[in-house]
């Protein structure tokens, strides 16, 4: 894809088994210098050094928890300095939990809204202003279909539509600066936490009703993502990509 090598890529929640690492895996194999960025120290530490045995000089880590404003001003300040800049911003960390919204936890509601919503806004929030000031950059915000549906996760629901309008709310005001801003909306990916909760999710339902009658793949997810992180999209922004199959219009 035109435009990724040698760009300053950060990833949040790439050190998992989903499609943060996959994101930062293709990122990385497209040319771009990859920051590998997630609240498990332990586990970033070994991506990070996973990655850069297969691309070396071109992979770092950083843990990170987005709910944290100190530690994202450390991490980014700490990237800025190495690299004098920040390229390209994938906001993927999320959490779930389950229940109607009379039954939730309002703590586990507050959780989820931290992280998948507050998170992303912690992250473009410091990130933003040099993007605007180098009159370039791309971010790409992960939401997914249940901004639009609603399903057992009224806090996860709530908030990936929060991501939606945040998305919209930066395209419109970095476009002037050369800044884009997009959300790739994942329908049901077969990531481990997929495969875990598979039953509670309802999971072969979901297979069934999907018009290519499978679930997709972290790696499917990766490519709309470096998309719109490269110049082909140069002139996306403020956009929902739906990659689900086809199943949100059964939605």
């Amino acid at each position: 894809m035109r435009g990724l090598k040698d760009k300053i890529a950060l990833v949040t929640a790439a050190a998992g088994a989903g499609m943060g690492k996959v994101t930062a895996h293709r990122l990385a194999q497209e040319g771009s210098i990859v920051v590998v960025t997630d609240s498990h120290a332990k586990r970033t530490h070994e991506t990070a050094e996973e990655l850069a045995k297969q691309f070396p000089g071109r992979v770092i880590g950083f843990p990170l928890d987005v709910t944290d404003r100190k530690s994202v001003d450390e991490v980014v300040n700490a990237v800025n300095s190495r690299f004098g800049k920040i390229d390209i911003l994938v906001n993927n960390a999320g959490i779930n939990a389950f229940g109607g919204v009379a039954e939730l936890n309002p703590d586990d509601w507050q959780k989820v809204l931290d992280v998948d919503l507050t998170g992303c806004f912690n992250m473009i929030r410091v990130i933003l202003p040099g993007m605007r000031q180098r009159h370039s950059g791309a971010i790409i915000n992960i939401a997914s279909v249940a901004a639009w549906t609603a399903n057992s996760s009224a806090p996860y629901n709530a908030a990936k539509a929060g991501v939606l309008a945040l998305t919209r709310t930066v395209a419109a005001e970095a476009g002037p600066d050369g800044v884009r801003c997009n959300a790739i909306a994942p329908g049901m990916i077969l990531t481990k936490w997929v495969e875990t909760h598979w039953k509670e999710i309802g999971g072969d339902k979901m297979a069934r009703e999907c018009p290519m009658r499978r679930g997709g793949q972290p790696e499917e997810v990766a490519a709309a993502t470096c998309f719109l992180a490269s110049d082909d999209a140069s002139y996306i922004t403020g956009e929902a990509i739906t990659v689900s199959g086809g199943w949100y219009m059964h939605a």
